[in-house]
């Protein structure tokens, strides 16, 4: 969906009407752009609004999408096919020549009824209309000057509040980045991120992983027989840190300087076939699905692997000029959060292998909800700079993480610390606390702006909360903070209800 999310489409209140005002007006002039005559574009820009509710309709709720169990719907074609029986999904596989297989995941069956309804509801001249806007709205970036602006005006300044649009230089390394990313990846690597910067980081890895078998082990809540499992789990975690081993080939990609359009269609066919054909093939735990200058981070629950790709292991989250306790609560904070997702209210339902099983006894299971619900009840409040309230069920995940991961990089720093003959009290020439220093670092990675719109947007649609609670209400439930800045009890900043999962 065009939209960023559901809600976009079903809620009532003013601001979302406004914005699919101007959505249905940024539709019709993105068709009016393509050929279509005026009158003709309006018609079609309410029908693909009216197409796309529909669609949204059908679709699984935001929170309920992030349990995975809901998502595991093993399905043989045939059963699939009786989901939407107007759709040939035979012939489908065939013209894309994807190899055979005997079952499918459906995520989300309700939409896929959904669709069945559409195909006999629409007329022909609809469908064709709601995929002629599909593909404009796919291909808007990489075509002529006027569908750039077009789509930056509603894009970019409508749904997230830019002032302006990135100069062309930017825009081409973005496209870049996506279509032949681990091409510049390499360009990338060779430049910013040095042998000795990754080893750096994978002595903290190893540390923070340590930390998190050690707190496993003090849960006074968990059996001994789900912390045998946890540990097997984080045993079995692969950790990638910088770029892949190896490098995707990318000689069987045409890529020509006089046509940037093309260029974009066959490399998402390169991608599309490259994707198709794993299907059969092995799980390869090695695969990355972030470029290596990608300023992110992420856990896959499926590959039980954490990944940190080179783009995000820069100042200010890795500077290898500064000293432990600015990295660990950087760095070390992210890679921790990354850990900790393999062991939040999502991934805690993943085993070793990556595979959807329940390795928790019940009560070890209501034990860790309980401990859930107090995170997501803290973080579910208003924000009164986007007009809309925090959803604590959608940013769980991420709250978990975020408390469990900095504990981690704490503990981590601490044991560090200790086997060089200093401690957290240690100061440094300029009277600052190592304490001190690694909670104005974490501080410092989550400094920034967003504007209203951009905010409205993530809280509808993001499972991270905003960087302010990134930090507020981290380290608000850390006894450790108090200590360090000689709060006491009573204070904003030291929570009555302190909660924490890890």
């Amino acid at each position: 969906m065009p939209l960023p999310g559901r809600e976009f489409y079903l809620n009532d209140d003013a601001k979302s009407v406004e914005i699919r005002t101007k959505y249905v007006a940024h539709i019709t002039r993105m068709l009016e752009l393509s050929g279509v005559p005026a009158a003709q574009s309006k018609t079609d820009a309410d029908v693909v609004l009216r197409m796309e509710t529909a669609m949204a309709k059908s679709a699984m709720e935001i929170v309920k999408r992030r349990d995975p169990k809901n998502l595991d719907n093993e399905m043989s074609l045939d059963a699939v096919q009786k989901l939407t029986p107007s759709f040939d999904f035979s012939r489908y596989l065939q013209l894309v020549h994807a190899p055979a297989t005997g079952t499918f995941i459906v995520t989300s069956p309700d939409f896929f009824r959904g669709t069945e309804q559409l195909i006999q509801s629409e007329p022909l001249d609809h469908w064709k209309a709601y995929f002629r806007w599909q593909l404009l709205n796919g291909l808007a970036g990489a075509m002529s000057d006027d569908f750039i602006n077009e789509d930056f005006a509603f894009g970019a300044q409508t749904l997230f509040g830019a002032k302006q649009i990135m100069p062309l230089w930017r825009r081409c390394i973005q496209a870049e980045d996506r279509d032949i990313g681990q091409a510049l990846g390499q360009a990338y690597v060779a430049r910013a991120f040095p042998p000795e910067s990754k080893r750096r980081v994978q002595e903290m890895v190893v540390g923070l992983k340590a930390a998190l078998g050690q707190e496993m082990d003090s849960m006074d809540w968990m059996s001994p027989e789900t912390k045998k499992q946890a540990h097997v789990k984080l045993a079995a975690q692969i950790d990638k840190i910088g770029y892949p081993d190896h490098w995707r080939d990318y000689s069987a990609l045409e890529i020509r300087p006089d046509n940037h359009l093309l260029n974009v269609e066959r490399a998402a066919a390169f991608e599309f076939n490259r994707q198709l054909q794993k299907i059969g093939k092995p799980l390869d735990r090695t695969e990355w699905q972030m470029t290596p200058p990608t300023v992110n981070a992420y856990e896959d629950a499926q590959t039980n692997t954490i990944n940190f790709p080179a783009g995000i292991l820069q100042p200010p989250f890795f500077d290898a000029t500064k000293d432990d306790s600015v990295n660990y609560a950087a760095a070390g904070a992210v890679i921790g959060h990354e850990t900790i997702h393999g062991y939040d209210d999502q991934g805690r339902k993943f085993d070793a292998d990556g595979n959807l099983r329940d390795w928790w006894t019940a009560d070890d299971a209501k034990a860790y909800d309980k401990r859930g619900d107090c995170i997501a009840d803290e973080y579910t409040e208003f924000v009164p700079e986007a007009g809309v309230q925090q959803n604590g069920r959608l940013t769980q995940g991420e709250n978990t993480a975020d408390n469990g991961g900095i504990h981690l990089a704490l503990s981590a720093l601490d044991a560090d610390l200790k086997a060089k003959g200093e401690s957290l009290d240690t100061k440094g020439d300029d009277g600052v606390t190592a304490l001190q220093r690694f909670f104005l670092s974490y501080a410092n990675i989550w400094c920034g702006n967003l504007r209203p719109e951009m905010m409205r947007t993530i809280l509808l649609m993001n499972p991270h909360p905003l960087d302010k609670y990134r930090v507020n209400n981290v380290v608000s439930n850390m006894s450790e903070f108090a200590k360090a800045f000689g709060c006491h009890k009573g204070q904003a900043m030291v929570r009555e209800n302190a909660c924490r999962v890890w």
